[in-house]
């Protein structure tokens, strides 16, 4: 996110990350735009003096949506590339495969073997599907 989309994110009242969900970007009552690490409430501004450059990497920037859902992740490695077992039924009339139960086993293509999952909620990095910026 640009340094525009992440102040304009923050003023419409979302939830704007760095890096991950502990670190909220926020507006405080002088007005001006901090990075805070929630867990001990550390903060440092958004960018340096020039109020120009941003402190972290435009990429590392999200807006949370838990309104998107959620995504499932290996525990180990991180990785979404993740299966599970379950027992399907055939359906004559739509002449398809339909889950009837999901086990709890979980395996991990990258690590190659049996795994705890994790969610995470689906982020907004403030590009649109056609790669442009989300306005």
């Amino acid at each position: 996110m640009t340094l525009d989309q992440i102040k304009s994110a923050v003023d419409a009242g979302k939830s704007v990350h760095w890096s991950n969900e502990g670190y909220l970007v926020h507006r405080d009552a002088l007005g001006q735009y901090l990075i805070t690490f929630q867990p001990n409430a550390h903060s440092i501004g958004l960018t340096d003096r020039s109020e120009t450059r941003l402190n972290g990497a435009e990429d590392a920037f999200f807006v949370s949506r838990p309104d998107l859902g959620e995504t499932l992740h290996c525990s180990d490695c991180s990785s979404e590339d993740v299966q599970r077992d379950c027992w399907a039924a055939w359906n004559a009339e739509l002449q398809t495969w339909e889950v009837v139960s999901v086990h709890d086993h979980a395996w991990c293509n990258t690590c190659q073997g049996e795994v705890k999952l994790t969610t995470r909620p689906i982020r907004d990095y403030g590009v649109g599907h056609d790669g442009q910026a989300a306005s």
